[in-house]
């Protein structure tokens, strides 16, 4: 669309002037002076240049967003780790490191390590089992199989250096469901799922689980 200025509009004819005026859905009376017509024009222009300039705002904004939503950080510079159930047998890990702590286990030369331990009580400090998981300093997520039979689970994010261990961060204590199915679950039995489990899929679950990881079932 050519800009509607007034020099452009001062070089049109009365003729043109009327012709662009209808163009634009203008009303023009037949007895309109011609510097009336270049006013409503330039009028006109301004508002559809404002109309403009707003879709193109909108537009930038929301690529904008867009853009920090598939740009977000892989880190946010703090070390924590959170956990949380997947399914019944099974629990997803996440967790950050910030820059300070990463180089200081790069220049002790220490590694990583996801400490897992269950309890029997949430007010029990006493263990009944535990286990190491050893990762990488870019890893941020792990997914961890639940023994049968733990009723209540905590991570830890632990740096080892010289043989001896640092925690680095501390999960929540997470309660395990104890749906008898899952918890006395045993390869080559049939197991005697609720109609409400069977709908949800459990029975496949269990099936696949036991399938993939039978190693945890012994």
């Amino acid at each position: 669309m050519k800009k509607l200025s007034r020099g452009f509009l001062e070089t049109l004819s009365s003729i043109e002037l009327i012709r662009l005026a209808d163009e634009y859905g203008i009303d023009i009376p037949d007895d309109l002076s011609r510097q009336f017509i270049i006013g409503d024009l330039i009028q006109l222009g301004e508002e559809l240049e404002q109309s403009e300039n707003a879709k193109e705002s909108i537009v930038l904004s929301s690529d904008e967003n867009t853009m920090n939503v598939n740009t977000l950080p892989k880190s946010y510079n703090e070390t924590k780790v959170n956990i949380v159930l997947r399914n019944p047998v099974s629990l997803f890990v996440w967790w950050d490191l910030s820059e300070t702590v990463l180089e200081k286990i790069e220049e002790s030369f220490g590694t990583i390590s996801l400490s897992v331990y269950f309890f029997e009580d949430e007010r029990d400090e006493k263990l009944c089992e535990t286990f190491d998981i050893r990762i990488s300093p870019e890893d941020r997520e792990q997914y961890v199989i639940i023994p049968a039979g733990k009723k209540f689970v905590r991570v830890d994010l632990v740096c080892e250096c010289d043989g001896k261990k640092s925690p680095l961060a501390f999960s929540q204590l997470l309660p395990l469901p104890q749906t008898p199915q899952i918890v006395s679950m045993r390869p080559g039995e049939k197991l005697d799922i609720p109609p409400i489990m069977e709908i949800s899929g459990a029975a496949e679950m269990v099936r696949e689980h036991y399938n993939e990881y039978r190693q945890s079932f012994y």
